[in-house]
């Protein structure tokens, strides 16, 4: 199966909701309806950073949690009013990141960020016309490299359809799940996550995706649905859950 095939059958069966697409736990499914616009925003924004070392729902599941309990916790103004032993408390309880203390600098030191450059709105970030620019304003971000940039960026514009005419400038996120099935399909030759193996799946990801005329936003929710989810080990397993 060519590359191009893959993403085309990919969005395939992602959109009709089919296999193991049918699971809606992509971070923009958990982001609280009941939210407006700058709630949503500031839960992604504060979420997505901390994808790292660190199973995804788990992640998600504590966050929920949390603004079950604060449900004006994700928000600069909460963050910036907390005391470092608080918020790292709030995080330790709820979302439990590996590297505790990482995370509370992240914290604090974006919500000042944010809040002396963009009012405390995350969707100011994306206030361009250029989605590169947008991108290197995420990673201006401590912990927004990229894929936790990428990925924070592929969900504001899925949450919000934000519209770049150079969007596929944009390279998609890539984890061991992405890498992993490159190789299990045998487009290239190892699954370690050195930056040159990384950056040469996320070339291929997208030129598969421009190749196959598909949106690479709605391909990366599908591809880490079918990494993480699907978990497979082999090619055989890939194209079961293909249906193929």
């Amino acid at each position: 199966m060519k590359p191009e095939e893959f993403a085309r059958r990919v969005v395939e069966l992602f959109e009709k909701r089919q296999s193991v697409f049918q699971n809606k736990v992509n971070v923009e499914d958990w982001v609280p309806q009941s939210f407006n616009a700058l709630g949503k925003a500031c839960f992604l924004f504060y979420v997505t950073k901390l994808d790292y070392a660190i199973k995804s729902q788990l992640l998600y599941e504590g966050a929920l949690k949390l603004i079950a309990v604060n449900p004006k916790f994700f928000l600069p103004s909460t963050i910036l009013g907390l005391t470092e032993t608080e918020l790292t408390e709030y995080l330790a309880t709820y979302i439990r990141p590996r590297y505790i203390n990482e995370a509370v600098f992240r914290y604090k030191a974006n919500s000042q960020k944010l809040t002396e450059q963009y009012e405390g709105d995350p969707q100011r970030i994306f206030n361009d016309s250029d989605a590169t620019k947008v991108l290197k304003r995420i990673w201006e971000f401590r912990g927004f490299g990229p894929k936790t940039g990428n990925l924070f960026f592929r969900a504001m514009v899925t949450t919000f359809g934000i519209m770049y005419s150079n969007i596929d400038k944009v390279l998609p996120p890539v984890d061991m799940h992405d890498v992993r099935i490159a190789k299990l399909l045998g487009y290239v030759t190892n699954d370690d996550m050195s930056e040159r193996n990384v950056q040469r799946v996320k070339e291929l990801w997208n030129k598969a995706c421009l190749d196959a005329g598909v949106n690479w936003l709605t391909f990366d929710k599908a591809l880490w649905l079918l990494g993480s989810v699907g978990r497979p080990e082999t090619k055989e397993d890939i194209d079961r859950l293909l249906l193929l």
